[in-house]
């Protein structure tokens, strides 16, 4: 359901349909195999696109003399605005949400889910609860502990642990986005996405691309990749490439409805029931499951009333 959703919208704006590399069908594919196929190549044009407004941000910056890297939007990009703030409904133990700065329409790309990644075959993963399974690849990304540099010296930010790791991609604040509370429907849906290489962003050098990457790799409890490549490459591989190509997916967060200044962004977690519980204790007390076809009649409804005006 959430892949008719993000098709509808991703094929429906018209920037989105118009940036297309290919003709977009008039109805979705029925098939699912066909329809994740035709959602990833619009997620991924639109994380493209996303990507190198952000590159321009930063060369901008670093002509203006920024030694942290863009910090927020420029008037002229199209990429989406959003900051960290204080959510009222935000889990226990943690202070932060996401909210939009300025209006953004359906099919949207409003933020990247940040942090390590852990393969498929991982024993030992994290105890993080900003642990998020990327079922479309197989891979696990923990995200607790990584937070934009554009916070630093911010109040918001101020409480943040001496262990946060800084990245330089404003927008990969995907871990700090919450589950909707009681009475509140998503208003961004998580998607895979296929980074693109530097030189597809038309850069001239991997400097922009590389701030941008908000990843490491782990395998063992080992650090064993950075955007620059792979870490601990044999000797006898003479013709080691720096700055290869991203060899994982992202994940990006895009709106499914239009969202409006200050609003909190917000998306369904689909967490898991425990079956070894009662029925009333499967969740934590601040998770309410979301009903996906009152969600899908929400936003059939809106696209009705758009189409009506």
């Amino acid at each position: 359901k959430d892949l008719r959703l993000l098709w509808r919208v991703l094929c429906t704006d018209s920037a989105s349909a118009a940036a297309a590399s290919a003709p977009i069908a008039a109805q979705p594919p029925r098939q699912d195999d066909e329809l994740l196929k035709a959602v990833f190549l619009l997620a991924s044009e639109t994380a493209a696109a996303t990507l190198g407004d952000l590159c321009v941000e930063e060369a901008s910056a670093a002509s203006a003399g920024a030694g942290g890297g863009a910090t927020s939007s420029s008037s002229g990009s199209r990429a989406a605005d959003v900051e960290a703030f204080a959510s009222q409904v935000a889990l226990p133990m943690e202070t932060l949400g996401v909210r939009t700065v300025r209006a953004a329409a359906p099919g949207s790309l409003m933020c990247f889910y940040p942090g390590r990644i852990f393969p498929g075959s991982e024993r030992n993963l994290p105890m993080s609860n900003m642990l998020f399974s990327n079922e479309y690849e197989g891979v696990s990304m923990d995200g607790a502990g990584w937070y934009p540099k554009r916070l630093q010296g911010q109040a918001v930010g101020a409480n943040l642990p001496k262990t946060t790791l800084w990245h330089g991609n404003r927008l990969a604040v995907g871990n700090l986005c919450n589950h909707p509370p009681k009475g509140k429907f998503p208003n961004v849906v998580p998607m895979a996405f296929r980074w693109p290489t530097w030189q597809e962003l038309g850069q001239d050098t991997p400097a922009h691309w590389a701030r941008l990457v908000p990843h490491v790799v782990m395998r063992g409890g080992q650090l064993v990749r950075t955007a620059s490549g792979e870490r601990d490459v044999p000797d006898d591989l003479k013709e080691k490439v720096w700055f290869p190509p991203w060899p994982h997916m992202g994940m990006a967060l895009i709106s499914i409805r239009p969202v409006q200044p200050g609003e909190e962004l917000f998306w369904n977690y689909r967490l898991h029931p425990r079956s070894d519980q009662a029925v009333a204790m499967r969740y934590p007390d601040w998770y309410t499951p979301v009903d996906d076809d009152e969600l899908e009649r929400a936003i059939a409804e809106q696209w009705r009333d758009v189409e009506a005006v």
